[in-house]
């Protein structure tokens, strides 16, 4: 009899894995979907009415998210007797961080600042899922890793889809209205954009080792330090950050309350913080789900998911925000990415099972 009860036992114990594990991963996929879908919309409202405000956009991005994320890094300890929260030792060295927060600032900085060079944001979303180039160029170099004829061929699709989607915002478009504006300016924030691939994929290369070196239940840590330490940096940008808080505080007044003829119930405040505000909050939730994810899946599939996400994101911003249709070139463009995408991850697939086989043979 004690012997039958230990099998079933053990088949409800995994049964309840299982299913945490789904919603686990379910909890995930909403939070990447939604949190980093509505975050694109909420980012390209906010660059809409404030182009130049990429450094106070990042610098609440990571104030609020340090802020949050302290809460899972606070524990209880004993001084003198007395209960205080501090902050836990750290799993992972804090030199590694300290490294990562660097090309993690970085790459923020440059990103939200491509929007200055009126970058439009369906080219922003379809440049920053061309980093595989980046990724395989550092990952042959770096870590010595061999990729196949598949993901070779992929990657250039990608590349290719990229450039093409990027010319397509620099030429006429009968699709939407029309804003001309200088060419050097549009090539300063495809060049911004392309900085920040390479300092992305250098981030995302290094953090793989750290993972791969202290283990894989780090994320929040990593969500922590890496916007805590960014955050002295912001003193290198203080003279444009007064100037973009500037321009904000000047933005129509927007009201704030539930009823707008009773003043005692609502407040004004320029229009701009309440876009901003539901940016960092979408921002929360995507940078979650994505720390999460990381986490526990391989970063093909990681790529993966954010491509597809990326796809959803291009349709809310061209078809339901701009009530546009884009161009052929930005969805011939895109379709390449996501093909591209596609046959790199299936190729990264059978490399990890072909050595799977040689060792069983």
């Amino acid at each position: 009899m004690p012997k039958q009860r230990l099998p079933a036992r053990r088949a409800v114990e995994l049964s309840m894995r299982g299913r945490a594990n789904l919603y686990d991963f379910g909890v995930i996929l909403l939070l990447i979907f939604g949190g980093c879908c509505s975050n694109a919309l909420t980012l390209e409202l906010t660059t809409r009415q404030l182009p130049a405000s990429g450094t106070l956009l990042t610098l609440a991005q990571f104030l609020a998210t340090t802020l949050i994320a302290l809460f899972g890094e606070l524990e209880r300890r004993s001084v003198y007797g007395w209960p205080v929260l501090w902050i836990r030792k750290p799993g992972v060295p804090l030199r590694r961080w300290l490294v990562q927060v660097v090309l993690y600032f970085i790459t923020s900085i440059l990103n939200n600042e491509a929007f200055a060079f009126h970058i439009p944001m369906s080219v922003h979303i379809v440049f920053r899922s061309g980093g595989m180039l980046v990724n395989m160029i550092l990952g042959y170099t770096v870590s010595g890793k061999c990729y196949s004829l598949l993901q070779l061929a992929s990657v250039m699709l990608v590349t290719l889809g990229v450039i093409v989607a990027t010319l397509s915002a620099a030429m006429p478009s009968a699709s939407g209205p029309q804003t001309h504006h200088p060419m050097s300016d549009y090539m300063t924030g495809v060049t911004l954009l392309s900085l920040a691939l390479l300092t992305s994929g250098c981030m995302g290369l290094f953090q793989e080792q750290t993972y791969a070196k202290y283990g894989r239940d780090h994320w929040h840590e990593a969500l922590f330090y890496s916007h805590l330490f960014s955050l002295p940096l912001f003193v290198l940008q203080l003279k444009s950050l007064r100037q973009q808080i500037t321009n904000a505080n000047q933005t129509p007044p927007e009201w704030i309350g539930m009823c707008k003829s009773c003043e005692a119930l609502g407040f004004y405040i320029p229009s701009y913080y309440t876009k901003l505000a539901l940016n960092v909050f979408t921002q929360l939730l995507c940078i979650n789900g994505v720390n999460r994810l990381t986490s526990r899946v391989s970063s093909l599939s990681v790529s993966l998911i954010l491509v597809v996400r990326k796809a959803v994101s291009l349709l809310v911003s061209v078809v339901l925000l701009n009530h546009q249709t884009g161009s052929i070139s930005l969805w011939s463009g895109a379709a390449a990415v996501l093909v591209g995408t596609l046959g790199y991850t299936y190729g990264g697939l059978q490399n990890s099972v072909r050595p799977a086989k040689a060792k069983r043979t």
